[in-house]
Order: structure tokens, then C-alpha cells, then sequence
């Protein structure tokens, strides 16, 4: 995000309003409590490290809210398939448990699964991505149907 451009709860919040939808739908569609969402709405962080990359594609959804554009991702694609291939390829060198402990999540379903990666936050596929040379931004799904 540029340094002229608002914090990520503000974009939330306008995309929120410009949908017309409420605090509560929104904590409805993300099956969180209405605090929670709120939170969402009143701290840049907490759209990051709270909210699991499923419920951040959710929430997109529903605001028609381009995540790629919101995070500055460019167009390089990356797949949870790919990321995956890269963790397994450290595993020559490492040893999970080991890998595990210096990049601080826990691996082995999401190796065994890549789809399991949609349950970490944005900032842990950030912590995992990182290291294997690959940016969390390009995991982010293309919109189809974002607002300008």
C-alpha cells in the first residue's frame, strides 16, 4: 500500500458502505462475532493477522473488494501449489519440525494439502512465503468483478 492511499480498515469500511451492507451482515458472512468485525473495520492490522485468508477472500467477495490492488500485489500469480513445492523443496536442507520452528506455523497439513494454507493469515503466509522467496500478495485471487 502506498503512502498516500488509506489504511486497509478504511478501504473495508468505504467498500462496506458503498455495498450497502451493515456491520452485522458482514460478521454474519464471515461466521465471527460482530466485535470481531468491527475490529476488521477499526485496525489495519487485524485484516492481516486475525482473519484467515478464506475469510479475507470472503470478505472480498461480498464488498467486491480487489485484494490485489488493496495490497499492491502485481500481476505475478502464485498458487497455495506452488508455495507448497517451494516449503518442500527447503525440506532437503531442513527438517520440518525444524522449518517449522524458525518460520513459527505449523506445515505438515498444508504440505499434505495446499488448500489448508487458506486457513493461515495473511501475515503467516507472508512468514512462510518469505523465506522461500515468494511474496503472500501474488496468492491473492484475481478479482473478477472488483470496483474501481
Amino acid at each position: 500500500m502506498g503512502q498516500d492511499e488509506a489504511g486497509y480498515a478504511h478501504v473495508i469500511r468505504e467498500a462496506r458502505e458503498a455495498a450497502g451492507k451493515d456491520l452485522g451482515e458482514l460478521a454474519a458472512a464471515l461466521d465471527i462475532s460482530f466485535e470481531s468485525y468491527r475490529d476488521i473495520e477499526d485496525y489495519d492490522d487485524e485484516i492481516t493477522s486475525v482473519v484467515s485468508y478464506r475469510d479475507v477472500v470472503t470478505l472480498a467477495s461480498v464488498l467486491e473488494l480487489d485484494l490485489r490492488r488493496m495490497f499492491g500485489a502485481d500481476d505475478t500469480i502464485v498458487t497455495f501449489a506452488e508455495l507448497a513445492a517451494a516449503l518442500r523443496a527447503r525440506l532437503h536442507e531442513t527438517p520440518l519440525e525444524q522449518l517449522e520452528d524458525e518460520l513459527g506455523w505449523t506445515l505438515a497439513d498444508a504440505l499434505a494439502g495446499p488448500a489448508a494454507f487458506a486457513d493461515f493469515s495473511l501475515d503467516g503466509l507472508a512468514d512462510v512465503a518469505g523465506p522461500c522467496g515468494l511474496d503472500w500478495r501474488h496468492l491473492l485471487p484475481v478479482a473478477t468483478r472488483a470496483r474501481e
